[in-house]
């Protein structure tokens, strides 16, 4: 009887973790329509207007007041940070300042972009919220490993946009881009042999963190780095057409990735 009363807390238990595993994704695809919506909407009445009734006005009375958004939306940023914050501090739940949080950045960062690039800021949000969802998505249901390999993929693959969207111009932006990557790759594989040697624990101001479990494999994102680093350097020598045949390169490694650890996780 204790043996069955052990397998039926640990089912309950595991049951109740997958159910919140499955509420958080929810959360970040309902969150990701909702703000996937309003770029459609931008898209269409402030970057594509028509000589219809009210659109243009709409569209230039918007642009006065991105300014005013953007202040509102940075202040509202740190106001719910500070709440969030404080109320973590008091042991109480952070749901509702945290959520509040979310909404004003999410505000705040398509203003900005919005503002400042226009219709490339759209498209680029357009492509970049689906991606941060199917992020959380991997975060969520996948070995840590395969969100690290992931996410150094799409950095390597949104460098390459980048690279193939500038068609030679915006120099300093590609190339600035270009070093913060090699930054952060570089980064990545000293933090991974850091962890692999301390079994998966990440030590920050006393406390313990396990980034990764005892037997995590790093192979596999190490390779990711240096095929990420191969690419972005073959696409800066070879120029914008290598780079978007060097995209899907990029993105069939990561497709072969997402079959690998899906066949670990059976």
């Amino acid at each position: 009887m204790d043996k069955e009363k052990r397998a039926a807390e640990k089912r309950a238990a595991r049951s109740h973790k997958e159910d919140a595993i499955l509420n958080r994704v929810l959360i970040w695809f309902g969150a990701a329509v909702v703000v996937e919506l309003v770029l459609l909407l931008l898209n269409r009445y402030y970057i594509n207007i028509t000589t219809a009734p009210g659109e243009i006005e709409f569209a230039g009375a918007l642009l006065k007041a991105w300014p005013v958004i953007i202040g509102v939306a940075a202040a509202g940023t740190v106001v719910c940070l500070l709440w969030a914050i404080f109320w973590a501090k008091g042991g109480k739940r952070i749901v509702l300042p945290a959520a509040l949080t979310g909404v004003f950045l999410a505000v705040l960062v398509i203003s900005v972009v919005t503002y400042r690039f226009y219709d490339t800021g759209v498209q680029f949000l357009c492509g970049a919220v689906p991606a941060a969802a199917v992020l959380a998505l991997v975060y969520y249901l996948y070995q840590h490993e395969f969100f690290a390999v992931t996410v150094l993929s799409a950095l390597g693959i949104l460098g390459l946009w980048l690279f193939r969207r500038a068609g030679g111009g915006h120099q300093v932006l590609v190339y600035a881009y270009a070093a913060v990557l090699a930054v952060v790759l570089l980064a990545a594989v000293l933090l991974c042999r850091s962890l692999s040697a301390k079994g998966g624990v990440l030590t920050l101001s006393g406390k313990k963190l396990q980034i990764f479990p005892k037997n995590a494999s790093y192979g596999m994102i190490y390779l990711t780095c240096a095929i990420v680093a191969a690419a972005v350097a073959a696409a800066l020598v070879l120029g914008t057409a290598a780079a978007y045949y060097l995209m899907f390169a990029l993105v069939a490694w990561l497709f072969i990735m997402a079959v690998y650890y899906t066949v670990k996780l059976m």
